[in-house]
């Protein structure tokens, strides 16, 4: 990791608050499988499937119940069937053997669970299975299904949801009838996709 570091987000307790102008390791662990960057938090899974997160966790994004910064990973829960992660701007959303889970800030419905409530822990959303892939923008969020289906939710004020509106959404939405979308990416306020 490197660059800024006021909130613990580079995962190395020795150098918090400085900011790193150079790549340095973390840890001496050689497991990890994937990582994904949100504002000032970091998630990431290992090879077994766990999930661990460090960074700023005043909002619950990095979903270990109590709101605290963390300046090193911690493991966040015990499950170990994690695949797919996407840390948005103060949010956190993942795969677990197909199901849809989210945790942390909340205002836009980018969580997805039908409400605004921000989550200190992991929920699952909906009870479908046949989830993908997953990307989370600002504070919208897309994800695509088995079936090439492609859904957003969050904050769509300039129609960062592909829906043809303005209206925010905190459910998961269908964007219109294709259903060969191969690939999906959310920025702060835009989104790209890929049809196959």
């Amino acid at each position: 990791a490197w660059g800024q570091n006021d909130s613990g987000q580079m995962g190395t307790p020795i150098l918090e608050g400085t900011t790193y102008f150079a790549p340095i390791q973390i840890g001496t662990a050689n497991t990890w499988a994937s990582i994904t960057a949100g504002y000032n938090h970091s998630i990431a899974l290992r090879t077994n499937g766990t999930l661990w997160g460090w960074g700023w966790n005043g909002l619950g994004q990095l979903g270990t119940i109590t709101p605290a910064a963390q300046d090193f990973p911690i493991q966040i829960g015990t499950d170990s069937t994690w695949t797919t992660i996407a840390a948005g701007y103060y949010y956190t959303i993942a795969l677990k053997a197909g199901t849809l889970w989210a945790w942390g800030a909340n205002t836009y419905g980018q969580l997805g669970d039908g409400t605004e409530t921000t989550k200190l822990i992991p929920v699952k959303i909906g009870t479908d299975s046949t989830w993908t892939s997953i990307t989370a923008g600002g504070y919208h969020t897309l994800a695509l299904k088995t079936d090439g289906t492609l859904w957003s939710w969050g904050l769509n004020s300039v129609g960062q949801l592909g829906n043809g509106t303005t209206v925010n959404r905190n459910t998961p939405g269908q964007i219109n009838a294709v259903i060969n979308w191969a690939e999906v990416s959310a920025g702060y306020a835009h989104t790209i996709a890929v049809k196959a």
